[in-house]
């Protein structure tokens, strides 16, 4: 069965998270016992701090069963069972899945804290870590200090202690009504997007001000800069600074067929990518408030942006291949029709992007691990049986 595509992830540093990390991650103690011991430079309870990227797959069967695969050593742990799941998302590190008894939250265990010029790297116990009340289709997103998430079939939206989650303790700080399609947090508030607009509330869902237009809002994603929601006029950007909610119109004269459904990028850069129509793909550059149309050769089925130094954008043609492209479309490097079965059967592919590999999951119940700066040459054939793939720990 092909995988499904999942809610787009989001990138979890922001301006409050590294404040907070500043005053706590970093902290040496309070001092008031001269005999406690300091506490370690980046310390999190329960968990290990680890020198390098602690990248895994957690994949989820149709019937529930929660696997996490190691990226270095190829081991794999078994989870937990959740009972059958209809569709998942995540934000890096926990995996939110819609099950017959609410929205299952699995944490991986690993996951990573960029902290100002340098990051932390993390390993914990994975587990199930709690199951909330609410139906799907679910998004989840994160910041140091919550985890947001939005389910869509019961229209709420769970605040909960994110600290408390990694303990395996779904505590509560707020619930409440939303038809929304994305509800983010960003730093004090949380980003919400309806029908008609976007607009940040706090975490009671009251309003913070001010709100900006958005036409059939489809999907929303963080990026360094902050929240880009794709809508009918371009995309809303929202941020910490002093102007929260900003407007990226399309170019003029924009056909109505090539405007962005999905975004989807490397976390924590601050460009990404969606397919436009059959013509190519669109690049939302939101340091630079900028989109920038760029025509394939072939039409995509899905696409996603490296954000690197080399410009690497990796796509999924409707055709199969997987392709390795530049910033001007131009082909690197491409596979064979790999996924010319899963594209068939109507699944839409799914892209996980790292600092140096692209994971694409196949009908077949593996999973390619792709060299996108070696012209899309499949490094790995990983075996992964799961309806339900996220790459975690970045």
């Amino acid at each position: 069965m092909p995988p499904r595509h999942r809610a787009s992830r989001t990138a979890l540093p922001l301006a409050a998270a590294s404040a907070l990390l500043a005053l706590v991650a970093c902290s040496t103690g309070s001092g008031d016992e001269p005999d406690a011991e300091p506490t370690p430079h980046g310390y999190v309870e329960g968990a290990s701090e680890v020198e390098e990227p602690q990248l895994g797959l957690l994949g989820i069967t149709d019937a529930g069963v929660v696997t996490l695969l190691d990226l270095l050593s190829e081991e794999s742990t078994h989870v937990g069972e959740i009972g059958p799941v209809e569709q998942t998302a995540d934000d890096g590190r926990f995996v939110a899945a819609s099950t017959d008894g609410g929205v299952a939250i699995v944490d991986s265990g690993v996951w990573t804290v960029e902290h100002g010029d340098h990051d932390h790297y993390y390993r914990a116990q994975p587990q199930v870590a709690a199951t909330i009340d609410g139906e799907g289709p679910v998004r989840i997103a994160s910041t140091e200090l919550v985890t947001v998430v939005l389910a869509q079939g019961s229209g709420e939206v769970v605040v909960l202690d994110r600290a408390a989650l990694g303990q395996g303790e779904a505590t509560e700080i707020a619930r409440f009504d939303a038809d929304a399609v994305a509800a983010i947090p960003l730093g004090d508030g949380i980003v919400l997007a309806d029908d008609a607009s976007v607009r940040i509330v706090d975490q009671q869902g009251e309003d913070l001000g001010p709100d900006a237009a958005c036409t059939n809002p489809a999907d929303a994603l963080t990026t360094r800069v902050g929240v880009a929601v794709a809508c009918d006029e371009g995309a809303v950007l929202a941020t910490a600074a002093e102007a929260p909610i900003e407007a990226i119109p399309y170019p003029a004269g924009t056909d109505p067929s090539t405007i962005a459904t999905t975004l989807d990028g490397r976390p924590g850069r601050p460009s990404v990518a969606a397919v436009a129509g059959t013509t190519g793909f669109w690049l939302l550059d939101t340091r630079e408030r900028s989109w920038t149309l760029v025509p394939t050769s072939t039409p995509l089925a899905h696409v996603a942006a490296v954000d690197d130094a080399d410009e690497h954008v990796v796509a999924v043609a409707i055709d199969g291949r997987i392709l390795a492209l530049d910033a001007t479309g131009a082909e690197l490097g491409a596979t064979d029709a790999v996924l010319a079965d899963a594209i068939g059967g109507g699944g839409t592919p799914v892209i996980d992007l790292d600092a140096s590999r692209a994971y694409v999951p196949s009908a077949d119940g593996t999973v390619l691990e792709i060299d996108y700066a070696d012209g899309a040459r499949v490094a790995r054939t990983l075996v992964l049986d799961a309806a339900f793939v996220a790459e975690v720990g970045r």
